[in-house]
């Protein structure tokens, strides 16, 4: 199972931002390879978006949550990942993909309640 590219994006966009200070309208640009500290802003559209993703991640099954939290904000990298949470790679892909989905369903399944909701007003 491969993982939905657009939802990987989100989720690094969400995670720079976590990182970086819920609410604060910057973050750390992580995309700098000499990183002294710089800050970037967020426009309050990316703010809107990386509330939704956490909005999505809060949905999840707790072991699908542990996960994208730990792939995505722990130091270290999928080896740190992989020996805390004590599961193998594969399993760790595996629970991505499936964030992946239903994340994705989350996020459909809001822009459908939004359509609803201009229609009826």
């Amino acid at each position: 199972m491969n993982r939905n590219p657009y939802i990987d994006a989100r989720l690094q966009d969400w995670a720079q931002w976590k990182c970086g200070g819920i609410g604060a309208y910057r973050g750390i640009d992580f995309s700098k390879e000499y990183n002294d500290g710089a800050f970037i802003d967020y426009t309050a559209d990316q703010e809107d978006a990386c509330l939704e993703m956490d909005m999505a991640i809060a949905c999840l099954p707790l072991d699908l949550k542990r996960t994208v939290v730990a792939a995505y904000t722990w130091d270290g990298g999928l080896d740190v990942v992989v020996a805390k949470l004590r599961v193998t790679r594969q399993t760790i892909h595996r629970r991505l993909c499936h964030a992946d989905l239903r994340i994705d369903d989350f996020l459909i399944a809001r822009r459908e309640r939004e359509k609803q909701i201009l229609v009826n007003c």
